[in-house]
């Protein structure tokens, strides 16, 4: 068996965690199989990381956060590569730049380049266990990076997809469900999902797999699996993977929840392009990720344009508008504290009637919604945080969810 192995932060925040995953590890191995294990920072070490940074003075540099953050990882591998060797299991613990990840040079949120596994299949060769430290990589200026939030899940798939591997993500949570289960309790266990609407649900908010692991395992046909730390039994976890075993049954398949939104809407801008590609051109120097974007023209030549970001993005906008002539071309509307809520499915694509039961439900419940956006296979709307619970449970309900 070959095959790459990702752990997150929750299931390794203690040594006896760790302990514990070396012996599953080692329960399972056999001769001759190559395991790479991508390992997280043990649970709340980035928060405590950050957190003496900032003791040291307000003044934090990218490149110096992003070797700090590195080390989270670092530990955790070499620890897990530790407690293999204990149990008599060869083992060795890599860095990003140690396992060939070269990235772009953009800190905190850079992207993969090329991976070169020169050193990670010599290892395998002789016979060892492979213990990456997941979430960074060097760019080619030399300077570590790290890959933003979910990082570890793109470097598991990215090193699966260079050797050809399957990839198992395991997490404090059995499976990926419909909804929330703590949210909506009836909630169910979804024993396999399409790459598309993996990615639609994580874009939403489903928080188990980051969107960029999953836009990589379509990409290079990485195989997925999605299970519970420590469970040996597949059929409780969910498979990521193509198509081809879907069957006309549901036309949603699950919602994803995204919190803390933020919409901005600027009205009676010119029409003319000019001045919306400068918006934009703003937004993309500041790094802003924007979604739901619509557009309003009117009889004047004017227009208004709409769109979301989150509300943490939000404040580095604010004050990239305030010193921006756009403002001064346009009124701001700014709507905060709002949440984003998908429903996906690729049986949408060839069922009628999704969105009039969508917003058929919603008005019976009397909840306002705001911005809509739609795919060939997902319907979001934009509600108010306080309503988010009941929209979830209603819409649940309506799809048998």
């Amino acid at each position: 068996m070959n095959v790459v192995q990702k752990y997150g932060g929750t299931s390794l925040d203690s040594l006896d965690k760790v302990r514990a995953v070396a012996e599953h590890i080692a329960s399972f191995r056999k001769e001759g199989d190559g395991i790479v294990i991508v390992a997280s920072a043990m649970g709340g070490t980035k928060d405590e990381l950050i957190s003496q940074a900032k003791q040291l003075g307000d003044n934090i540099p990218k490149r110096e956060l992003d070797a700090l953050l590195a080390t989270g990882e670092q530990k955790t591998a070499a620890l897990l590569a530790i407690a293999l060797q204990n149990l008599g299991i060869p083992a060795v613990s890599m860095t990003g730049f140690q396992s060939g990840f070269i990235t772009t040079d953009q800190h905190s949120k850079a992207r993969i380049k090329e991976i070169n596994t020169e050193r990670v299949e010599q290892f395998l060769k002789e016979g060892k266990v492979v213990v990456i430290a997941g979430y960074q990589g060097i760019s080619e200026t030399g300077d570590i990076t790290t890959l933003g939030n979910g990082g570890s899940d793109t470097t598991a798939v990215a090193i699966a997809a260079q050797l050809g591997w399957d990839c198992e993500i395991y997490t404090d949570v059995d499976a990926i469900f419909s909804t929330d289960p703590k949210i909506y309790p009836k909630a169910r266990k979804l024993n396999r999902v399409t790459y598309d609407e993996m990615m639609q649900l994580s874009s939403g908010g489903a928080e188990i797999l980051e969107t960029r692991s999953v836009e990589l395992a379509k990409k290079y046909k990485v195989k997925l699996f999605i299970g519970k730390s420590l469970e040996s039994d597949k059929r409780k976890g969910t498979y990521v993977m193509d198509g081809s075993f879907y069957i006309e049954e549901m036309p949603v398949t699950g919602i994803s929840i995204s919190d803390d939104c933020s919409i901005y809407s600027l009205q009676g801008m010119k029409n003319d392009g000019t001045v919306i590609a400068e918006l934009f051109q703003l937004l993309a120097d500041h790094n802003i990720n924007v979604d739901m974007i619509s557009k309003q023209t009117y009889r004047d030549n004017t227009c208004t344009i709409s769109f979301s970001c989150t509300d943490s993005q939000s404040e580095e906008l604010d004050a990239a508008l305030e010193n921006s002539k756009i403002l001064s071309e346009a009124t701001l509307i700014k709507q905060s504290s709002l949440s984003i809520i998908s429903l996906v499915g690729v049986g949408m694509a060839t069922s009628p009637g999704v969105a009039s039961k969508v917003f058929t439900t919603l008005a019976r419940e009397g909840i306002v919604y705001y911005q809509i956006t739609t795919s060939e296979i997902s319907i979001s709307v934009t509600v108010d945080s306080d309503e988010k619970i009941k929209a979830v449970v209603a819409l649940c309900e309506a799809f048998g969810l």
